[in-house]
């Protein structure tokens, strides 16, 4: 067995058949996360707990993953190999130029999150939920089932409400820890809820941990966990934000295959985590399932299954980059990725949640949780620390994913359960109720990060400069005009991405393997 850790290459296997048999390189066993029982590789139903593995025994290959897919793990087949890693980059070519999905980019670029199994690699995909692929002398089998999404149950709204407690209480005791640990805690509702429940079970943290974020946060989240954490009487340690944006962000993009814009700042909270406990809770798919931080798109925009074209057109209109990716994008990219490519391969993704009991809700989990947010705790995070994500019950998870729509739709719903369940709690508010903070200090710190992103352009990556595309160029060319300070600084982490997914394509930086 290959332990994931920060320090050493991404485990990975490439099988070859030829004329003399098979050639095999690389981890031959590899199990990664963390099933509450059995093995990874167990046949049946997945267990519960979020966890990859492979196993090859130099006549089968097997490999299987957790119900949501939520573990990163990737595979490139074609003619008689096949490669797997949990890391996509190390399944790009040695040398040479590595083919781009040119659809999946469109829809990153102005979404921030890829869609289903899409990488921006052709030819390497993510492994689907509950999957279990076989290799055998050069023929790949794939099985899985369609993902988890129940439609509307017959529910009240009381009998949904008390169903989401009862169920999360038996999640977390599921989960209940035996060792001493230290709880990330945000001043939101997700690991609120698991905290609460945690110190109820008479097994509290000796320590909650939050972490500082890029400016324009207004860090009340650690503000608001100290105060919940002092009622408690549990110490409360704030792990400060890296100090350089860009430099933090440059080193997520390829720690997480660049298969996400998000994360960056979570890295100091997980080394300190890393340093000081073996076990760690995760508040993963709470917000979309119980309390969608997009419950305002969705309010405001129904879904119809007649008039998805349209439904995709408003979800890029409101995507991290908006219209504002057009100021990136030349001659070529523009038609490459373009908007039009983006609202087809979007329209495919959006019916298949049409059955859903909240379809966008369902869009949202599948899509942003699954392949963006997770990857904080699953790519940036260490093989040694048991991560658990309650919310990620399968009980739990049928629950919440089949309340009706309209139970939703307010955005109170997790706010309902948690003040039923613990009243006493009830007065103190959230972090997401705080307004960004903006002025002075926030246009330094934007202006830092363009200096810094400018100086490592002409010390360290000069072919930035040079690319055929112009990403740097374009970049700079959008801080002029009405509006520059708010386009720069939500493109700037997108036009590094595009630089860095260049150095890549073309064979230039160098590649985890």
């Amino acid at each position: 067995m290959t332990p994931r850790r920060d320090t050493a290459p991404a485990p990975r296997l490439l099988l070859v058949a030829g004329a003399g048999g098979v050639r095999a390189e690389g981890d031959k066993e590899v199990r990664l996360g963390h099933p509450l029982t059995g093995d990874h590789l167990a046949p049946g139903p997945p267990a519960e707990g979020v966890f990859a593995g492979w196993r090859w025994d130099g006549e089968r290959l097997l490999a299987r993953n957790d119900r949501y897919g939520i573990f990163p793990l990737f595979y490139r087949s074609g003619g008689a190999s096949l490669a797997l890693s949990p890391d996509p980059l190390a399944l790009l070519p040695a040398d040479g130029p590595a083919e781009l999905d040119h659809d999946a980019l469109a829809v990153f670029l102005r979404l921030g999150f890829f869609l289903a199994e899409d990488t921006a690699f052709a030819g390497i995909r993510a492994l689907p939920p509950a999957a279990t692929l076989t290799w055998e002398t050069g023929r790949t089998r794939l099985r899985h089932g369609e993902p988890p999404r129940p439609g509307p149950a017959a529910l009240t709204e009381t009998q949904a409400v008390d169903g989401f407690i009862d169920l999360f209480r038996a999640a977390v005791a599921r989960r209940a820890p035996g060792e001493p640990y230290e709880l990330p805690l945000s001043g939101g509702r997700d690991s609120r809820h698991i905290l609460l429940e945690l110190c109820r079970l008479g097994t509290p943290p000796r320590r909650c941990v939050s972490g500082a974020k890029f400016p324009p946060d207004p860090g009340a989240d650690a503000r608001v966990a100290a105060v919940l954490a002092g009622r408690l009487g549990l110490p409360h340690t704030v792990v400060p934000r890296p100090r350089a944006q860009f430099r933090a962000e440059l080193t997520a993009l390829t720690a997480q295959g660049m298969t996400t814009l998000d994360g960056a700042w979570t890295q100091p909270l997980l080394a300190y985590l890393r340093r000081h406990s073996r076990l760690a809770y995760d508040g993963l798919g709470g917000g979309e399932l119980a309390q969608n931080p997009s419950v305002a798109f969705i309010r405001a925009h129904p879904y119809d299954p007649a008039h998805l074209p349209d439904l995709a057109d408003r979800l890029l209109d409101a995507g991290r980059t908006g219209p504002y990716v057009e100021h990136l994008l030349g001659p070529r990219t523009a038609v490459l990725w373009s908007r039009r490519a983006a609202r087809r391969r979007l329209v495919t993704e959006l019916a298949r949640h049409a059955d859903s009991a909240c379809p966008l809700s369902s869009f949202f989990f599948w899509n942003r949780t699954r392949r963006s947010i997770s990857a904080a705790p699953f790519a940036l995070g260490d093989g040694r620390l048991v991560t658990h994500t309650p919310y990620l019950d399968h009980a739990l998870f049928d629950h919440l994913a089949s309340v009706p729509r309209r139970f939703l739709i307010d955005g109170t719903f997790h706010d309902r359960a948690l003040h039923r369940a613990f009243p006493e709690h009830a007065g103190l508010g959230f972090a997401s109720a705080v307004p960004q903070r903006h002025g002075p200090a926030l246009a330094a710190h934007r202006l830092a990060y363009l200096l810094s992103f400018l100086a490592h352009a002409v010390a360290v990556e000069p072919q930035w400069w040079r690319g055929p595309d112009r990403f740097l160029h374009r970049l700079l060319a959008a801080g002029r005009g009405p509006g520059a300070p708010q386009r720069v600084s939500r493109l700037q982490p997108l036009a590094l991405y595009l630089l860095r997914l260049e150095d890549l394509a073309t064979g230039r930086a160098g590649r985890r393997s």
